[in-house]
């Protein structure tokens, strides 16, 4: 049994904190608009040229590789009259908005106006507006509001201990992406993913493959590491074939403010889970999975019809009545269970996640 010393219960944020539109304004301005956000995986630019689009809440992004080899991010709005410039993924030699033509390169310098010579364009109109970006291990984060934080100093931590776990880190390559958009606020889901205090009731399967009463819980300022040893290869969430140098445990970490890296026991994986706000009370889910080479063999195909047709679903329906209960007036406060001596069964980070999300608000 725990201490009573090492027991303590810590209110959530307030119930109406999850659904109110101007609270979700507020954490939209001071936490999505100023914080690191995890874009995409340098393998899914392969090409000067190739460019994703994604938007973080009301504000569409470009990230592009230019010619010279360079990853950029940019505002994904022609400077002319705000049309959006580029729609979904591809590989371009330059960008040209579908309104007035006006014409960008890749670097996002504007190159052409119809009717204008290279002399004539508009000053602070003569290129797309950047966002700021930076690679670490092929993973590109982005922000829309420069700051002071330094990724480094937040997450050189983190980083360390992913290449120490993940051996092949270099060499894992994107494979797939499963999405989902949920009806719930983005902290709920969020919530959920920083703690297994639920995971032997509600994932079976998971249960059957590692050991949970094992978990271990490492917090840090800005992130949180678990793991968990594995269980067996023959398990019911999929199986996989022990060999040398395949992973014996499962490894995770949640990054301030709405990021999972996972590795689960098998072949050489890593599961990046990116949350992001589509209003109050909608969020969406990006699931991308990474494999060596991005090679999909039986056990990765496995392990992906599992986590995202599975594990995902049993997680999307609670978070889904999680937020229906949240916004139906019963609580005023929730309580976070924390509970260091058994790391299975508490709710620290969430506690923490909470202190996080409370500081940015006040800052604001």
């Amino acid at each position: 049994m725990s201490s009573p010393s090492s027991l303590s219960f810590v209110r959530t944020l307030p119930a109406g904190a999850y659904s109110s539109p101007d609270r979700y304004d507020l954490e939209f301005r001071t936490i999505f608009r100023r914080e690191w956000l995890y874009a995409l995986h340098v393998s899914q630019l392969p090409e000067p040229g190739s460019y994703q689009t994604f938007d973080v809440g009301p504000v569409p992004l470009l990230i592009v590789r230019g010619s010279d080899q360079v990853i950029r991010a940019f505002y994904n709005v022609c400077v002319h009259r705000g049309h959006v410039l580029a729609v979904g993924a591809g590989r371009v030699n330059q960008f040209t908005c579908s309104y007035h033509a006006w014409t960008y390169r890749t670097d996002g310098v504007l190159r052409a106006v119809p009717g204008l010579g290279s002399g004539q364009f508009p000053c602070g109109h003569d290129g797309l507006r950047p966002v700021e970006v930076i690679v670490r291990h092929g993973f590109v984060f982005v922000r829309i509001e420069a700051g002071p934080d330094n990724f480094d100093e937040r997450f050189g931590g983190f980083l360390a201990e992913l290449e120490a776990k993940s051996p092949a880190l270099d060499r894992l390559r994107f494979a797939r992406r499963f999405t989902a958009e949920v009806a719930g606020n983005w902290k709920v889901m969020v919530e959920n993913y920083l703690e297994c205090y639920h995971c032997t009731p509600t994932h079976p399967a998971l249960a059957d493959l590692m050991c949970i009463p094992a978990f271990e819980v490492l917090q840090s300022a800005f992130y949180v590491s678990t793991r968990a040893p594995a269980l067996r290869p023959d398990n019911a969430a999929y199986r996989y074939t022990p060999h040398e140098g395949m992973q014996t445990e499962f490894s995770g970490w949640g990054l301030w403010p709405n990021l999972t890296f996972n590795i689960f026991p098998g072949q050489q994986n890593l599961l990046v889970f990116h949350m992001l706000p589509v209003s109050a009370e909608r969020t969406i889910g990006y699931c991308d999975y990474f494999f060596v080479d991005g090679a999909v063999d039986a056990e990765a195909q496995a392990l992906m019809d599992w986590e995202g047709n599975v594990l995902e679903r049993e997680d999307n329906e609670l978070i889904v009545a999680a937020h229906k209960g949240l916004k139906s007036g019963a609580l005023e406060h929730g309580v976070f269970v924390v509970n260091p001596a058994h790391p299975a069964l508490t709710e620290g980070p969430l506690a923490h996640f909470n202190s996080l999300v409370a500081r940015a608000v006040g800052a604001g």
